[in-house]
C-alpha cells in the first residue's frame, strides 16, 4: 500500500513538474519550486500516514502454538490454555477460533486485548474419544500474523477400574 501510495504521488509530482500545455509552461522558476515543495509536502504527509499506520500494527505471539498432553485415561481433563501477548501498538481483536473438528471445543475473551497484555485460547479435547489425537485450532484476529495454528495431540487410554 506505501508502494501505491508513493506511486501516486510521483505521479502528481511529475505532473505538475512536467506540465504539458504551453501556458503552464511559461511558469516562472519561483512558481515551479513552490508547487514542487508543495508535491514534496504531499509526499511527506502520506509517508507519515502510512508510517502511522503501521506503528499501529498487531500481533499475536504466543508462548507455545503446539502443546502434547501425553497418554491420559477416558475422562480425564483435557484442555489447556494457550497464552499470548498482544506485542504490537494498537488493539488485538481475535475475531474467530476454529477447529479441525467438533472434539475440540475452543474458548477465547471477546474483548479487545491492550497493547502489551496478555490473553489466551483455551482448548478442551473430548477425552471420551479413545487413542490418538492431533488436532489444530485456527486463530483469526486483526493481528498481522493472523491466522495462526495451534496443536495439540495426545493419547487417550481406556478408564481403569
Amino acid at each position: 500500500m506505501k508502494k501505491f501510495l508513493l506511486l501516486a504521488v510521483t505521479a502528481i509530482l511529475a505532473a505538475v513538474m512536467f506540465p504539458s500545455d504551453c501556458a503552464a509552461q511559461k511558469k516562472s522558476k519561483k512558481e515551479l519550486k513552490a508547487e514542487a515543495k508543495a508535491a514534496a509536502d504531499s509526499i511527506a504527509a502520506l509517508n507519515a500516514l502510512v508510517d502511522a499506520k503501521l506503528d499501529n500494527s498487531v500481533e499475536m505471539t504466543f508462548k507455545y502454538t503446539d502443546h502434547n498432553f501425553g497418554t491420559m485415561e477416558q475422562g480425564s481433563d483435557v484442555s489447556f490454555n494457550f497464552e499470548f501477548v498482544n506485542t504490537g501498538k494498537g488493539d488485538l481483536i481475535i475475531n474467530n477460533v476454529a477447529t479441525s473438528c467438533g472434539c475440540t471445543t475452543p474458548e477465547w475473551t471477546h474483548q479487545p486485548v491492550p497493547s502489551k497484555t496478555r490473553g489466551a485460547v483455551k482448548v478442551k479435547y473430548d477425552s471420551n474419544r479413545i487413542g490418538n489425537f492431533s488436532k489444530t485450532i485456527t486463530v483469526y484476529s486483526n493481528a498481522s500474523n493472523s491466522p495462526v495454528v495451534l496443536t495439540i495431540r495426545g493419547n487417550i487410554t481406556v478408564k481403569q477400574n
